[in-house]
């Protein structure tokens, strides 16, 4: 099951909205030329509260599940939902232009938060909290896939602990930009992969949510048996 959830979070990091908006404010910071310890705490605090909203996500949905089962109509409703999402990115990498109404500009649009553009740990730690609710319709099929399967094959404790390594996973991208971002050839680099892989981060997610949707659909058909 480990895995499978490392696997999972290192899918769902490669969310454009955490690392674009790292990037747009480290740039920022760069350019400025902000003292050395305010560059170090901006980016710690941003990553810790990226990391510590999305598992508090995480931790809600698990708590729900375990709450109310996932093998009655929420379980049956989530399988469903997770493979609808698995399609409509497939959808979102094979036909771009192929709009849906409604659902195309809330799913496939990164909505970064406006903000003062300060660089400041007031602003981080804001920045922070407010991407890591706005991530969640972008790539949260993910997330509540794995959760699913969580609740399926753990008990609610070690469901803690796999969402620990799942937001592990979820903010290594971020760790490497930040530990990396001294050397400006790597930083440039990093700024073309993140516009250049945006499609076929779309492609992975799609299949992701499709097996992990499909395993939770295979265990809600064989509990009926």
């Amino acid at each position: 099951m480990l895995y499978l959830v490392i696997i999972n979070g290192l899918i769902d990091s490669f969310n454009p909205c955490a690392i674009g908006v790292l990037l747009s404010y480290l740039a920022i910071a760069l350019s400025l030329r902000v003292k050395r310890s305010a560059f170090i705490s901006f980016g710690l605090v941003y990553i810790l509260a990226t990391y510590a909203t999305y598992f508090l996500i995480g931790l809600g949905m698990l708590k729900v599940m375990h709450l109310f089962g996932v093998h009655n109509f929420f379980g049956w409703l989530a399988a469903i939902l997770i493979l609808f999402l698995g399609v409509f990115h497939l959808k979102e990498y094979f036909w771009p232009h192929l709009r849906v109404p409604f659902l195309s500009d809330f799913l496939s649009r990164c909505r970064m938060p406006r903000w003062n553009r300060e660089v400041t740990i007031a602003s981080a730690l804001v920045l922070g909290f407010l991407i890591g609710i706005c991530e969640f319709p972008c790539s949260g099929g993910v997330y509540l896939a794995t959760v699913g399967l969580l609740t399926v094959k753990a008990t609610f404790w070690q469901g803690i602990f796999y969402l620990l390594a799942y937001n592990a996973m979820f903010i290594l991208p971020l760790v490497i930009i930040f530990v990396s971002i001294g050397n400006a050839l790597v930083f440039s680099h990093l700024q073309k992969l993140q516009t250049s892989t945006f499609a076929i981060v779309k492609l992975i997610m799609g299949i992701s949510m499709l097996v992990s949707g499909g395993l939770l659909l295979a265990w809600l058909l064989a509990a009926l048996v």
